[in-house]
């Protein structure tokens, strides 16, 4: 079935505008999760266990302030209220930056909490009402969908970027790498913002919000935005795992710690090269059923890794390109559909909560993402695996192979199940909800 976007599509040269600045936003994934833990755990010295369970904690914050910020991006009047949160959270967030990516020795964990905290919430400022920007600047389902696939386009650019910087700079050295990102986002951020400031309108509120309290039990109430978080949230924790895993799997399972440059690039260039394929097939048969076709693909090609040995770069790089592949429809379609649901839920006459809907959604993104840090270190430092140090014996990395590849199978597959029967196609203009096709 194809489905017709109706309505007026925002000019190319705006779109353009607006994903720009996804790029350096998206340039911090791969060193907060990848390269900061084993720096702060290992070469600090404060353990896997207690890093994981620090920055966990800095997360869980996320429950309480993602919403309230989201609600306040609905609350403030006039045509600038996105803008005005955004600006606010650029200068908490490269102060932050500053202190955590580039910290003196001898920091402890409070060090460690209080900075992961700031910037944590300096990128909620800027990313949820920008989040909510892209959901209401093109009026069309299927505009909503390109946007979000230009914003994440430029975000897996970011993220090559950050996958590339061990070979741009000859150096693996973590404290190099955490240096150089803070100064690639403190330059290119603010320009990229300012540019989507004079060029992205911002719509005005169309509706009086609704309020705060009675607000969060509508949601709840709300099926299927309950039933798009929940697969929301099993799907990043399924990649949040590998994602705080990954360097220690390269570089004791594999013993592949030359080819981590290599292997990043292959991952996170499969997905941008796979966004305008995911993005055909989500206007042709809903992005719900492409956004599940993807996480399965995932879930079947990532089942082999437990079985992997020391030696098997090639066959992981394989791997890591099939996922790769679906990394493009994890990125752009699920937002896509959150930005339908705020729509229609508009479109409704239930007020307007666009910026709380991306503020649930921001909160089970982070969420799931702190609870995958804790968990796959935890369960690491439980099983006795060594922090700073080669592994003791095979069974080390045993358990590392199956934490790492193992565990988020599962959670993609029944999130997988979600998406494909419970969740429901939001495609549609009508304001009223689909049944499952």
């Amino acid at each position: 079935m194809t489905i017709t976007p109706t309505g007026r599509n925002l000019a190319p040269t705006r779109m353009l505008a607006y994903g720009l600045a996804g790029l350096p936003l998206a340039l911090m994934g791969i060193p907060l999760y990848v390269y900061l833990p084993p720096f702060y755990a290992n070469q600090l010295g404060l353990g896997l266990g207690a890093v994981g369970l620090a920055l966990m904690l800095s997360r869980l914050w996320d429950v309480i302030l993602d919403p309230i910020v989201g609600y306040y991006a609905d609350l403030i009047p006039g045509r600038y209220r996105r803008k005005t949160l955004i600006a606010a959270g650029l200068p908490i967030f490269i102060i932050s930056l500053a202190y955590l990516m580039q910290p003196q020795a001898g920091v402890g964990l409070s060090y460690l909490y209080f900075w992961a905290f700031l910037a944590f919430l300096g990128w909620t400022l800027i990313s949820l009402p920008y989040l909510s920007l892209g959901a209401e600047a093109d009026p069309t389902p299927h505009g909503r969908t390109r946007l979000s696939a230009t914003r994440e386009g430029a975000g897996l650019l970011g993220v090559i970027l950050a996958a590339a910087l061990p070979l741009i700079l000859g150096s693996s050295e973590p404290s190099a790498l955490l240096s150089a990102v803070f100064w690639v986002v403190a330059l290119s951020l603010p320009l990229a913002l300012i540019l989507l400031f004079l060029t992205v309108p911002e719509r005005p509120n169309r509706r009086p919000p609704t309020a705060l309290t009675s607000g969060l039990p509508l949601l709840w109430a709300n099926k299927p935005l309950r039933t798009l978080l929940l697969s929301f949230f099993l799907n990043n924790l399924a990649n949040g795992i590998p994602a705080a895993l990954f360097i220690l799997f390269i570089t004791d399972r594999l013993g592949a710690a030359a080819s981590l440059g290599t292997l990043m690039l292959l991952y996170f260039g499969a997905g941008i090269l796979a966004l305008p394929f995911w993005t055909y097939i989500a206007h042709h048969i809903g992005k719900r059923r492409a956004w599940g076709f993807s996480v399965a693909l995932a879930a079947i090609s990532f089942a082999f890794v437990p079985f992997l040995h020391p030696g098997d770069t090639l066959l992981f790089g394989i791997i890591c390109v099939i996922t790769g592949l679906s990394l493009g429809a994890d990125m752009a379609l699920p937002a896509a559909i959150q930005g339908d649901l705020a729509s229609r839920d508009a479109n409704a006459g239930r007020g307007d909560r666009t910026g709380l809907f991306f503020g649930l959604f921001g909160l089970t993104t982070k969420l799931a993402l702190a609870i995958a840090v804790g968990l796959g270190f935890g369960l690491l430092s439980a099983a006795g695996y060594p922090a700073g140090h080669a592994p003791n014996s095979p069974h080390d990395t045993l358990v590392l192979g199956w934490i790492y590849g193992g565990l988020p199978v599962l959670f993609k597959l029944l999130a997988a199940w979600i998406i494909f029967n419970q969740l429901t196609d939001t495609d549609s203009p009508q304001p009223t909800p689909l049944s499952t096709r």
